[in-house]
């Protein structure tokens, strides 16, 4: 078990390795080439994304600790059976979840700075008038080459170049950061009831085996949340980077915003002064009119 143990701990921080380089790698080549405005006062400081939690059990303590009983068996008979798999398979999946979700944020936690300058989104939001927050743009994704075959293989349409609205442009009062995606939850493991324990030799194989398995569920859970959390991320930075470069090439066109102010506003039971209002009056649309599009160098020659 314990070389078992050593080769799943050594694949899910590989796994935690590759993510980190394919994001940097992916990110770094999409720089923008307008010039990057003012940094803008984020709050917080250095990331502490584990502390002062203590260290969540390893496999082999839980293990340990999660085989103590105080009733006695002689059997295991089916029903019984069910009952110490289906306990052991969410009690390990909740501590692997646990453990695995810390060691990810151990490695965020050393990757913080990279993952800083990779995903500023200083640069890709905008000021919003009237100091109202700010203004992200909408995510969009591209595609080269793309088709689309329906109506049962009777129909098919190609395009050189699809892109698509993912997410709408929104007013928010702080930009988002990277760990609004990343960050996973530390749940601390429900203890299961002691009579959900093993109470003799047979019920803690099958308790051991049934552990093991859930344990390595929780982690793969902790692994695929971190991926999908990576992947979204990606999604949104690049697509709010695409959408500038398409609303330079003319094929989208910009948030209409509209603002206002007054002087006092209110009831008897609050009172704004100085109230600023900010509402996004147009969301971008595409421009399909040709006649539109500027004129500069395309990544993806389009056929006539």
């Amino acid at each position: 078990m314990s070389q078992t143990l050593s080769h799943r701990r050594l694949r899910a921080m590989t796994l935690t390795g590759f993510l980190m380089a394919a994001c940097l790698s992916s990110c770094a080549t999409m720089k923008d080439e307008t010039p990057e405005p003012p940094p803008i006062p984020q709050l917080g400081g250095p990331d502490d994304l584990t502390s002062p939690r203590y260290a969540p059990l390893s496999y082999k303590q839980f293990a340990s600790r999660a085989k103590r009983g105080k009733l006695g068996t002689t059997e295991v008979e089916e029903q019984r059976y069910s009952v110490l798999r289906d306990a052991a398979l969410a009690y390990g999946a909740q501590a692997g979840f646990e453990r695995r979700s810390w060691e990810i944020m151990n490695d965020l936690e050393r990757e913080s700075i990279k993952l800083s300058e990779t995903f500023n989104f200083n640069r890709v939001a905008f000021k919003a008038p009237r100091e109202t927050g700010y203004v992200l743009p909408p995510v969009i994704t591209r595609a080269t080459a793309a088709i689309n075959v329906t109506d049962n293989g009777r129909k098919s349409v190609a395009a050189d170049e699809y892109y698509r609205i993912e997410e709408p442009g929104r007013l928010v009062a702080i930009l988002p950061t990277w760990r609004d995606y990343l960050v996973l939850p530390l749940d601390t493991p429900r203890e299961p009831d002691d009579r959900l324990l093993p109470q003799d030799d047979d019920e803690t194989k099958i308790w051991s085996q049934y552990l093991d398995e859930g344990w390595a569920q929780g982690e793969q859970q902790a692994d695929a949340a971190l991926q999908e959390n990576m992947n979204l991320l990606r999604r949104d930075y690049l697509g709010m980077v695409e959408y500038r470069k398409a609303v330079e090439a003319g094929l989208i066109t910009n948030l209409v915003l509209k603002s206002s102010e007054t002087r006092a506003a209110g009831n008897v039971d609050e009172l704004y002064i100085g109230e600023r209002r900010v509402e996004i009056d147009d969301a971008a649309r595409f421009v399909k009119n040709p006649a539109r599009w500027k004129p500069i160098q395309r990544r993806f020659q389009v056929a006539k």
